[in-house]
């Protein structure tokens, strides 16, 4: 994983955020997963052996996992990525299977321990016995490029060279993805998902990114650190600290909880575009006072050396003027400005 995904990885160790994550992706928002009910899984690096027909030892990466309901019914698995992996379906597929073989082989050591199982028999040779199950396997994909929505392959048949008459015959594979790119709202999530994906979808879009922190404000003004960094590595904003006190009669510094806010880092960067527009005016003033001001020496028929002299400006700036002057044929100075703009 690249640095932006290590920092998403780190930001799902929290229960409460990764609960938040499962349940605004894939159920619009519908508390179905609760913090409590996450368990620590080891599902993370997922291992298959030789004995499976693979030569070498093969592990891949699951970012994130957790059992749910406590009982195993269900383990939930986020993979971050801010970047399209076209071969997605193909790592999850992977990731997937080599899960569930995973699980077998699990079931079949306890078998052999307890040499429950009659030789010969279908079970002995499944390794297994008919009325065993795995436990199901959720796997999301949480897309936060910023430079473009997902495009990859979202099911294993837009990456086939298929026809009808073999279709019906190859199994499909269906992604699981969440990409903030096709959604205008996030009232689904409650944690600083929130504020990530919003900053993601509108980072290109000042207006409305500016209109959605207004709207958002005290969530805006007041976020923890992680998600500040978050914010800062995914989504590239750069936020300013602002001190927040814990509790009444809390005064010094130390017992503090350090807070940000990401409103402040919004009116820097529109203090900096004013900033930009007035120093573009200024500049632009200045063209046409001295356009304007040439224009009048010039039809009193003053040299450049003269003009430059009495203007206080260098020579060449003034000759520069007289040539576009010439160009044009006449003393209009808003055409005279604008000749001079487009050469700069």
């Amino acid at each position: 994983m690249g640095k932006r995904d290590e920092y998403q990885y780190d930001y799902l160790d929290d229960n409460v955020r990764f609960a938040d994550q499962i349940n605004g992706a894939l159920f619009k928002g519908r508390q179905v997963v609760k913090p409590e009910e996450l368990e620590p899984a080891d599902g993370q690096v997922v291992y298959l052996g030789k004995e499976a027909g693979v030569r070498e030892n093969f592990k891949t990466i699951i970012d994130k996992t957790r059992l749910w309901k406590g009982r195993l019914l269900h383990i939930l698995a986020v993979e971050n990525q801010t970047y399209v992996d076209y071969r997605m379906i193909l790592r999850n597929m992977l990731s997937e299977s080599l899960s569930y073989h995973r699980q077998w082989k699990k079931k079949k050591a306890v078998h052999d321990r307890n040499s429950d199982l009659q030789i010969g028999t279908d079970a002995f040779l499944s390794g297994m016995t008919r009325e065993e199950k795995f436990m199901p396997i959720i796997t999301l994909v949480v897309y936060c490029g910023t430079e473009h929505p997902w495009d990859g392959a979202r099911c294993l048949y837009e990456l086939l060279e298929l026809d009808d008459e073999v279709k019906d015959y190859v199994t499909n594979y269906r992604l699981n993805l969440y990409d903030c790119h096709e959604h205008d709202t996030f009232d689904e999530y409650r944690t600083g998902l929130r504020q990530l994906f919003e900053t993601v979808r509108y980072g290109k879009d000042k207006e409305q990114l500016r209109r959605v922190i207004e709207e958002n404000k005290d969530a805006y003004s007041n976020i923890d650190g992680e998600t500040k960094e978050l914010l800062e590595v995914v989504a590239n904003v750069k936020i300013s600290e602002l001190y927040q006190t814990k509790g009444e009669g809390e005064q010094d510094m130390d017992s503090r909880e350090k807070r940000f806010n990401v409103c402040k880092a919004w009116e820097d960067w529109r203090l900096e575009g004013k900033e930009e527009g007035k120093a573009e005016g200024k500049a632009e003033g200045k063209i046409e006072y001295l356009v304007q001001a040439v224009c009048k020496k010039l039809q009193k028929n003053k040299q450049a050396a003269v003009i430059a002299d009495e203007l206080e400006e260098e020579l060449a700036e003034i000759e520069k003027v007289i040539e576009v002057q010439k160009k044009i044929g006449s003393y209009d100075v808003g055409r005279i400005c604008e000749a001079l703009m487009l050469m700069s």
